[in-house]
């Protein structure tokens, strides 16, 4: 007999504990080693256990200490917390886009949320740690904008970074064997950089050290990785002491941070240590040219050709899309990704399953309980929660991937599963799937629905299956949790990110364009209108990328040029804020096609383009975040436009 939703869930661990207590001891961490500057380690063992549910500030800093970047996970909040979530985005939006007035007001109203707390909980000083990190970022907006030649203002930055980073960790002494975070990792470098430490070339060495430690993801390594080493080099480059052992070192240095950080599409720093590759290669081809070793000097000048091949195509897009080239804060470390209201979730879903509060609520609270959750985001019992949560085909998890497991293997095995449909690697696919499904409870329906949607990907890439059963795979996945008539007939929708991936996938693969796909893409779109109008894009960036994306390349396809290239430029600018690579060339591609077909039907068009460089900017874009699919498809492009005549 096959199970119900709230028979599986019965009698389960809150799974975070779970996952969290697994990844702690695959690391081989100490509960006092984790909870040291945050909580008791009393606290977090009953936070592994189930028996207490840690706030959302909590749960991202242990996840970030034990190497874990939760820009992959989905939050259920409560509406306070939720409120939270809010003014703290408009205040990280106001601080990266240098709006220092708004950035002011901002920060003084977001202090107030926490300042009363007479007993300075650990979520009193992460919150007060956040505070003092958004100060100084904008002390030091004020600072560099002011061109003060005694930049006095550096000692002020560098106070408020170390008081920030002690509200949870040791700013002196040796770094080595310290379980921080890369929020944490970012303050310890601000204030050894700003505060000119005497030793701080040392302490760098350590960072970079720690940064390769096997417990951080590939995500949290070029994070930390990247920052120290552009600190260390530019340390080292313009005091001029490093000797030729040190430049060979710093060249490793430069070259190890920006393979992190192509193997994660991501450009944190990048522009910086490709300025700084370039000297320390052309340094490296003039010593070997003295000594003559020629073959030696050829490669590493041809190393710096390609590096201002990248440099340069960056710079075009900074230029082109009015994004600071510079790195010039780190608001992305603290943006909190895929929030969800959870009274507003539950009430959205039940509507869309057409079920009254009082059916909902039968055997689970009263009627009233769920009124005040749907509607004043009133905190109930977590058992409660979780049964409503259950009963809607919901995931029961306050914090969760798109798998509920609390086995990091399977997290892990998921990410690389990503990867290999996404570069078309179909028989490494198949096998990253039959693993999967020994890891993780293929009863629960968002789990299985994740499995098939994979599965059918993988079969239509090996061209086992056409497009049309394609489809119909895909809406058999979601119907593990959500009927299509259902999904598609609702005005206000609650969709989980696995639910809107399902629906672009049909979208992609549909060839002809009828009136269903016309209503799918619009109801895409609509996903993250709401977002957009408040600036809040980058909690859902992953996500957004891939649908927007697709969005923008659907309404180029149906003649609506001016419109799919106002979602590219979006999601073009977006992607630059947050320092990310993957949703840049794709924009690009479909400007490029959108301009290409104007000047076929004549359509009059307001921004001259050469095609030619932008394809080439695509490459070089999709070779740098290793989307060696996408530099092919590119490459093919660009080899058609070059044997087109010159106007």
């Amino acid at each position: 007999m096959k199970k119900t939703v709230n028979q599986i869930y019965e009698g389960r661990k809150e799974e975070f504990g779970v996952f969290l207590r697994r990844q702690r001891k695959r690391g081989g961490v100490s509960l006092e080693a984790l909870a040291e500057g945050l909580c008791s380690f009393g606290e977090l063992a009953r936070i592994e256990r189930g028996e207490r549910i840690a706030g959302k500030p909590l749960r991202d800093r242990l996840l970030q200490r034990l190497g874990i970047s939760p820009g992959c996970y989905e939050n259920f909040l409560f509406g306070e917390d939720y409120e939270r979530w809010e003014k703290r985005q408009k205040l990280l939006y106001a601080v990266s886009r240098k709006d220092l007035e708004s950035a002011d007001k901002l920060l003084g109203e977001y202090r107030k949320q926490y300042e009363a707390d007479p007993e300075k909980t650990v979520i009193w000083r992460l919150e007060r740690q956040f505070s003092l990190s958004m100060e100084a970022q904008i002390l030091r907006i004020k600072g560099t904008a002011s061109g003060q030649e005694s930049k006095d203002w550096e000692g002020e930055v560098a106070k408020r970074f170390r008081e920030a980073l002690e509200m949870t960790a040791l700013a002196s002494g040796s770094v080595r064997g310290k379980l921080y975070s890369a929020q944490e990792w970012y303050l310890l470098l601000e204030s050894l950089h700003y505060g000119r430490a005497e030793d701080r070339e040392a302490r760098y060495r350590e960072i970079l050290c720690e940064a390769k430690e096997p417990r951080f993801d590939p995500v949290s390594q070029a994070e930390i990785y990247s920052k120290t080493a552009y600190y260390l080099c530019r340390d080292g480059l313009e005091n001029g002491t490093w000797g030729l052992r040190e430049r060979a070192e710093a060249l490793t240095w430069c070259e190890s941070a920006i393979d992190r950080l192509r193997r994660v599409g991501r450009v944190y720093y990048l522009w910086e240590l490709l300025q700084q590759w370039e000297v320390l290669l052309r340094g490296e081809a003039k010593m070997q040219r003295m000594w003559g070793m020629d073959k030696k000097a050829e490669e590493a000048e041809d190393r710096i050709q390609e590096s201002r091949e990248w440099a340069e195509a960056l710079e075009a897009m900074y230029e082109e899309f009015g994004v600071p080239k510079e790195t010039e804060d780190f608001c992305w470390l603290y943006v909190e990704t895929e929030p969800y209201h959870i009274g507003k979730v539950i009430r959205t879903r039940r509507e869309m399953l057409g079920l009254t509060r009082k059916k909902l609520c039968e055997g689970i609270c009263s009627e009233k309980s769920l009124y005040r959750l749907e509607r004043e985001g009133k905190k109930m019992q977590d058992e409660c929660v979780r049964a409503l949560m259950s009963k809607l085909n919901l995931s029961a998890e306050y914090c969760r991937t798109e798998l509920i497991t609390s086995n990091p293997d399977a997290v892990e095995v998921m990410d690389k599963l990503r990867g290999a449909i996404r570069n078309y690697e179909n028989e490494q696919a198949k096998w990253l799937l039959n693993r999967l499904e020994g890891l993780i409870s293929m009863e629960i329906p968002s789990n299985c629905q994740v499995w098939q949607r994979c599965q059918a990907l993988i079969e239509l890439h090996k061209g086992s299956i056409c497009r049309d059963q394609f489809i119909d795979r895909i809406r058999e996945a979601l119907a593990c949790t959500l009927d299509y008539k259902k999904a598609m007939k609702s005005i206000n929708k609650y969709l989980t990110n696995e639910e809107i991936s399902c629906i672009q996938n049909m979208v992609i693969w549909k060839q002809e364009m009828d009136e269903e796909k016309k209503i799918q893409i619009d109801m895409l779109e609509k996903q993250y209108e709401m977002y957009e109008e408040k600036g809040q894009i980058g909690c859902f960036i992953s996500m957004y990328e891939m649908v927007m994306d697709c969005v923008a390349s659907e309404w180029g396809n149906m003649g609506e040029y001016d419109k799919s290239d106002q979602i590219s430029k979006k999601l073009i600018m977006e992607s630059l804020y947050l320092r990310r690579l993957y949703g840049v060339h794709g924009g690009i591609y479909n400007m490029v096609w959108n301009y290409k077909q104007r000047q076929k039907k004549g359509i009059p068009f307001l921004k001259q383009r050469d095609v030619e460089k932008d394809l080439n900017h695509c490459v070089i874009l999709s070779k740098l975040c290793q989307e060696t699919v996408h530099e092919n498809f590119y490459k093919e492009k660009l080899a058609i436009q070059k044997k087109q005549p010159k106007n």
